[in-house]
């Protein structure tokens, strides 16, 4: 399991997996960025044994990518390893299970957070996974279901014991979902308890801060989620507030030609729309432009117009 350590990048920092914006194109973007790993979206267990195109397809990945973890879920033991098993053939370097997700539609079934319920079963899961795949295998867990379940230790024990190479800790119960604070004290006792190594997640908006956490609470790593929507400087430690509209708009243009060449014209103007909105939103620009963006059909077109307001200010600039 080592050797996977020895590939992840040095910063410590990871985008975190995200439904909708962890795709392949902002992966790449955020590993060049300085992101130490690539997580896929999660993807159902259920979809993977089912053959399901759509579910395959969202663990696309490029080479530049790696090291590249597949993010699963699903409650039935024999379906995930048999899911599992259909994409093997695409060579991840490890498998991720995901035992955080809060969504009712997701922990209400019993997979996600819904696994923190049910050790015996997470402890079979994971002992199949690591012995049927030959990969190293990982697990994100949250603190427990509620407060009055509190099993971090419990479970983090188990999963270090069974083998898994690393834990990523949400610093929340399921009962919390987003909500309130993360509990970075709970993450530093695990942290501290653990050989193996242990990434923190919770609330994390900046270089700064996953730093602050590394040093604070001697976790291996932080995964950033919402604060790195639209945001890959933040894993070179670099301030977007700080950044003008012009000075975002290379980083913006070779995102939206990734998204181009990874999905198609159409598609990644369409796709792009809500990652523009995380880009943009904080800009005195945005009021004016975000109507106009919204209505582009083609990626080719909506990098001509942000190049032509690019140039169309700067030339108010010098006149001004």
């Amino acid at each position: 399991m080592r050797t996977l350590v020895d590939k992840i990048g040095n910063s410590g920092i990871v985008l975190s997996p995200m439904a909708g914006f962890s795709d392949s194109p902002y992966r790449k973007l955020c590993r060049q960025m300085g992101s130490a790993m690539s997580i896929s979206e999660f993807v159902s267990t259920e979809h993977l044994f089912r053959s399901n195109p759509k579910a395959i397809q969202l663990f696309r990945y490029e080479e530049s990518e790696r090291p590249v973890i597949f993010q699963i879920f699903g409650n039935n033991p024999e379906i995930i390893l048999r899911g599992v098993s259909r994409v093997l053939h695409l060579n991840p370097d490890g498998i991720d299970l995901n035992m955080g997700c809060s969504v009712r539609t997701v922990a209400g079934s019993g997979s996600g957070a819904g696994l923190l319920r049910c050790p015996d079963k997470v402890q079979t899961i994971i002992r199949r996974l690591i012995a049927e795949t030959g990969l190293p295998i990982s697990a994100k867990i949250r603190l427990g279901w509620n407060h009055e379940s509190l099993n971090y230790m419990e479970m983090s024990a188990m999963l270090e014991a069974e083998g898994v190479w690393a834990i990523a800790v949400h610093g929340r119960t399921k009962e919390m979902a987003y909500t309130g604070r993360a509990d970075w004290e709970r993450i530093g006792e695990i942290a501290r308890a653990r050989k193996i190594p242990v990434f923190g997640n919770g609330d994390v908006t900046s270089f700064a801060e996953a730093q602050e956490k590394i040093a604070t609470y001697g976790v291996a790593g932080v995964y950033v989620g919402r604060g790195a929507i639209g945001n890959p400087w933040l894993f070179a430690g670099i301030d977007r507030a700080a950044l003008s509209f012009a000075d975002r708009l290379p980083m913006i243009l070779r995102h939206l030609d990734d998204m181009r060449i990874f999905y198609g014209d159409e598609p990644a103007a369409i796709l792009m729309r809500k990652h523009l909105t995380q880009y943009l939103r904080d800009t005195p620009q945005w009021a004016q432009m975000k109507h106009r963006l919204y209505n582009f059909r083609s990626a080719a077109a909506l990098a001509d117009y942000l190049r032509s307001r690019v140039q169309t200010e700067l030339v108010t600039e010098r006149v001004a």
